[in-house]
């Protein structure tokens, strides 16, 4: 046996241990990259807290925060994948439930619009949030769901997302689960969005102030509006 094909050998296996060690740092890279975009996708810095206004559903099956005596309703149609739905959320919501939902002055209901068009994930979203609601925790899965919107919405699919949210909440994900691959509530939010547009929203977020259509802009004007109206 030559010299150099000795060598050849060593050089060859040298290279293939190279390799090899090389698949194995890219695997290894690769699961670590796997597993920080979940725990981003799933963390959210936002704390979330349970209305401490009375909540509940309307006979329609829409849920609300607040007095269902009160004198003003506010009808929000949002969309869950909605940019401005989101800031909305995050910025004038807590403002309405400090000043209107808690005093007793405004009834909030929640009515969904998922624009199937532009927002893919909006109809699971809003699904997300009425399997929450089925163990009462809606309103912590509606603020989760607009608190982490950026990590979400651009998803193919964002169900193991959503269900890392249930537990965040603290319900049974298996129920949640469950809920969520039945589809158990796609058919109502579907009408949801039938109505809203009968009704004539065509964008979000669109709010009905005692029956009077507003945006957000308009919504606190249209509000003390009709409470100076009922005398409130």
């Amino acid at each position: 046996m030559s010299v150099q094909s000795t060598r050849g050998r060593r050089v060859k296996t040298a290279k293939q241990n190279n390799l090899l060690y090389l698949y194995i740092a890219v695997g290894v890279v690769a699961v670590i990259a796997i597993t920080g975009l979940v725990v981003l996708l799933t963390r959210n810095n936002t704390e979330v807290k349970a209305p401490t206004a009375p909540v509940g559903r309307t006979e329609e099956g829409f849920y609300y925060k607040g007095d269902p005596n009160a004198a003003v309703k506010v009808i929000a149609f949002e969309d869950y994948q909605c940019p401005g739905c989101a800031y909305f959320s995050r910025n004038l919501a807590p403002i309405l439930e400090r000043d209107y939902i808690n005093t007793g002055r405004v009834q909030f209901i929640y009515h969904e619009l998922p624009l199937t068009n532009i927002h893919p994930n909006a109809v699971a979203a809003a699904e997300a949030a009425r399997c929450a609601g089925d163990q009462g925790k809606y309103w912590e899965m509606h603020d989760q769901l607009f608190a982490n919107q950026s990590l979400w919405a651009q998803l193919s699919s964002p169900l193991n997302v959503f269900s890392g949210y249930a537990g965040r909440i603290g319900i049974d994900r298996a129920a949640f689960d469950a809920c969520m691959q039945a589809g158990t509530h796609r058919e109502a939010i579907l009408a949801a969005a039938q109505e809203a547009a009968a009704l004539g929203v065509q964008a979000t977020p669109s709010f009905s102030v005692n029956g009077q259509i507003v945006d957000s802009g308009r919504l606190f004007t249209a509000i003390d509006a009709a409470l100076r109206a009922a005398g409130r």
